[in-house]
């Protein structure tokens, strides 16, 4: 995974992105007791999931053939795989949870995006001949939560529910995201920092109680309208509402992420490792009790910082080169 031959930008993107998930599932274990930490993993479930399925869409390509099929294979399924036998037995282990058989039909934690993003490769090829794919793909996710059985369940609730962020990314113009020149560019710069400050004011009101907290749930896209407590409408309308907040948000992502290559663009062109290894030290930490002595204000953002310099710590290239045959196993057999 190198950045020869890739736009900076989009590696950049993600580079970020994979460091706001390792902060999000860093604050997972203080969200019963810190209101700062429920307001900012609030915040950031808005958008960096669909951020994620936005870029992995605007990089996909609608084929289906034999190469493809094998990319998916190699690339997805096959880390899926091997990640959710090391998880289950880091679970059993060393957390001590015991085996579990549900994880033999659902994705652990973090790896439910690996086999999502299979599903919606795909699919993509039957999409994009459809007249609206992004309408098709639109009721798809709204139609999710209607069926009072979808859920964790092979991810399927959250491969329909962010398969429309995918599509739009695929359907997204290269140069409507790449284009920051010119007079529209001093524009785009002020409305995509407006958005974020007015999603930092939407944290702050939920950190001080003025606003409550939505149900991490719904930002999840795992379960369905019922057990979520809403009513059809209710349910389409908020998912709707969502849609719409998160392509706004990933918008400004794109907008104020930098052009140039640096450090950031090489951390995006290993996001995979730290992706798929952070998990492994979340838990041992919470395991030990580490987060126990997390309090207050200043230690959410200390644990903000500690999950920011986990994630760059895992994509160190050392890392990447140890844990490379896990992650890309196609290698071994190559070499061979």
């Amino acid at each position: 995974m190198t950045t020869a031959g890739r736009v900076p930008l989009f590696e950049n993107v993600r580079g970020a992105l994979v460091v706001l998930v390792v902060m999000g599932h860093s604050l997972e274990p203080l969200l019963a007791r810190e209101p700062l930490a429920r307001a900012l993993y609030t915040a950031l479930y808005l958008f960096h999931i669909p951020a994620f399925a936005f870029l992995s869409g605007h990089l996909s390509r609608a084929e289906l053939n034999r190469k493809a099929l094998a990319g998916i294979a190699w690339s997805l399924l096959a880390p899926l795989v091997i990640f959710q036998a090391l998880y289950a037995a880091f679970d059993a282990w060393v957390l001590g949870r015991g085996w579990n058989w549900q994880w033999l039909v659902m994705p652990y934690w973090l790896l439910w995006f690996l086999l999502s993003l299979a599903c919606w490769r795909l699919m993509l090829p039957l999409l994009r001949r459809l007249p609206m794919p992004l309408g098709v793909s639109l009721a798809l996710a709204l139609g999710a939560g209607l069926l009072p059985w979808v859920g964790y369940l092979f991810g399927l609730s959250r491969t329909l529910v962010f398969l429309p962020c995918f599509v739009a990314g695929y359907l997204a113009r290269r140069e409507w995201l790449l284009g920051d020149t010119g007079r529209s560019g001093p524009r785009r710069h002020a409305l995509a920092g407006a958005l974020f400050l007015a999603l930092a004011g939407f944290v702050w009101a939920m950190a001080t109680g003025s606003v409550s907290a939505p149900s991490p749930q719904w930002l999840y896209g795992s379960t369905s309208y019922v057990a979520l407590g809403a009513d059809p409408l209710t349910g389409m309308a908020t998912r709707l509402a969502l849609f719409c907040c998160a392509l706004a948000l990933t918008w400004g992502v794109f907008v104020l992420c930098p052009r140039n290559d640096g450090a950031l663009t090489r951390l995006g062109g290993r996001s995979l490792a730290p992706f798929l290894l952070h998990g492994f030290a979340v838990r041992g930490i919470e395991k030990v009790g580490g987060f126990s002595l997390i309090h207050g204000a200043t230690g959410v953002l200390l644990v903000l910082l500690g999950g920011a310099i986990l994630a760059v710590l895992l994509g160190q290239p050392l890392i990447v080169r140890i844990t490379r045959p896990l992650w890309e196993p196609r290698r071994l057999f190559q070499r061979g």
